[in-house]
């Protein structure tokens, strides 16, 4: 199916960045400076950002571990996203952990990776 490459490759960006933003705030602000709610949210973007990551190496090499870890991808991505760019903390009510830019892409692209892998795997079951 056309555009198999540039999915798994803007998987792989997507998820390398998001696992970095996480380990930034999981280390910095979480774990240097003892906040609670950075921690929490690091850890998520680090996890959720990994498994992106994962995700889209499973499709570069076209791996049957995709029909699982692309749901998983997409029930991690949500609420981490929906936590990190829509939910104001406790402490500090007046920002978000991520942008809005970012949040954007943490809910949407999951989503619309699952939907090409679905079209993908019916495209083959086909005769």
């Amino acid at each position: 199916m056309r555009g198999h490459m540039a999915v798994s490759l803007f998987a792989i960006v997507f998820g390398a960045l998001e696992t970095a933003g996480g380990v930034q705030e999981l280390v910095y602000r979480g774990v240097l400076n003892s906040e609670r709610d950075p921690l929490i949210v690091g850890a998520l973007g680090t996890v959720t950002g990994a498994v992106l990551l994962w995700t889209g190496v499973a499709l570069l090499i076209r791996s049957r571990l995709v029909s699982v870890l692309a749901p998983a991808t997409v029930y991690l991505s949500i609420p981490t996203f929906l936590i990190a760019g829509v939910y104001k903390c406790s402490s500090c009510p007046h920002h978000h952990y991520a942008g809005w830019r970012i949040t954007l892409v943490g809910i949407v692209y999951p989503l619309m990776m699952l939907f090409w892998c679905k079209m993908e795997a019916k495209q083959e079951a086909a005769p």
